[in-house]
């Protein structure tokens, strides 16, 4: 069976899957430690690596990868506003976040460079 074409940046897919690998690395273990009450966005923020995962492993094996990569931006997009919430303090400062500064900047470096990876590739795809 022959394999998809590539588009003219083909390295891209793979560097998306080992960034957004990376991420979850990191993110795993923080996400394993929120506590019970934040245990609903800790689900949410799993979900979205996973599917962020699986929706690069589908870039990867698709002949049509528009839909597919537009589809990773918006979830990418959702994990910042996920990471973001966990970083704040609820409405009435009772609870620490579930985050610290330090663990959202670092997080949010990954997202950064996972968003300019994913940039370039969907520039490439609109050539």
């Amino acid at each position: 069976m022959e394999s998809p074409k590539e588009p003219a940046s083909n390295y891209e897919p793979f560097r998306l899957k080992e960034k957004i690998g990376e991420m979850i690395q990191y993110g795993r273990p923080l996400v394993k430690n929120f506590p019970r009450k934040d245990r609903d966005l800790s689900d949410d923020i799993r979900s979205a690596m996973n599917k962020m995962y699986h929706l690069v492993v589908e870039i990867e094996r698709k002949y049509f990868r528009k839909t597919t990569t537009q589809e990773l931006d918006i979830e990418l997009e959702w994990m910042r506003l996920l990471i973001r919430m966990a970083a704040n303090k609820d409405a009435n400062g009772r609870f620490p976040p579930p985050l610290s500064q330090h663990q959202y900047e670092v997080w949010s470096r990954y997202m950064s460079e996972i968003g300019k990876l994913l940039g370039k590739y969907i520039k490439s795809l609109n050539k």
